[in-house]
């Protein structure tokens, strides 16, 4: 016999071992991932958009999630997010001067990401960044003066923009 072959029959159980422990690990990381709720809310937290964080607090179905066994794909089409935000524009001046734009401007953005088994956002096409976005039609869920009301009776406070 061969050096060879006596040590084949060595390395068929070590691989055995090791494909049977990382296939543990994932089974264990998918089990002790967070709720498709926790991912989003803790993904939203780490992306940093207020006014798509806004608009899912205020309407849960501004965006679907969707788990597969290694992550979730989120899609929010169409969010209304000039509802969400005061625009301002401003002069640098001296003096600085802002004056507000006209709230009859709607802009509206699609959201998608993907979140891992930690919560982590990453854009689902590779691009840089957490996050893909386009401008996209509106889909609002109620009206701006609507909007304006439940954030007030939230305590949320529309994002600055200038």
């Amino acid at each position: 016999m061969t050096d060879e072959n006596r040590l084949r029959p060595f390395w068929r159980p070590v691989l055995g071992a090791i494909a049977l422990l990382c296939v543990a690990f994932v089974v264990f990381k998918a089990a002790r991932a967070p709720s498709s709720q926790e991912a989003m809310l803790g993904s939203l937290k780490e992306l940093g958009l207020p006014e798509l964080t806004t608009a899912f607090v205020l309407h849960p179905d501004t965006c679907s999630i969707e788990r597969s066994f290694w992550k979730w794909h989120v899609s929010c089409e169409g969010v209304p997010i000039s509802f969400y935000q005061d625009r301002m524009l401003c002069n640098a001046g001296p003096p600085r001067t802002c004056t507000t734009v006209p709230s009859e401007e709607r802009v509206c953005v699609s959201y998608y990401w993907d979140i891992d088994l930690n919560g982590v956002p990453s854009n689902p096409r590779g691009d840089h960044g957490r996050y893909a976005s386009v401008g996209d039609g509106c889909n609002p869920k109620g009206s701006r003066v609507a909007e304006r009301e439940a954030m007030a009776k939230l305590g949320i406070t529309p994002h600055r923009v200038e």
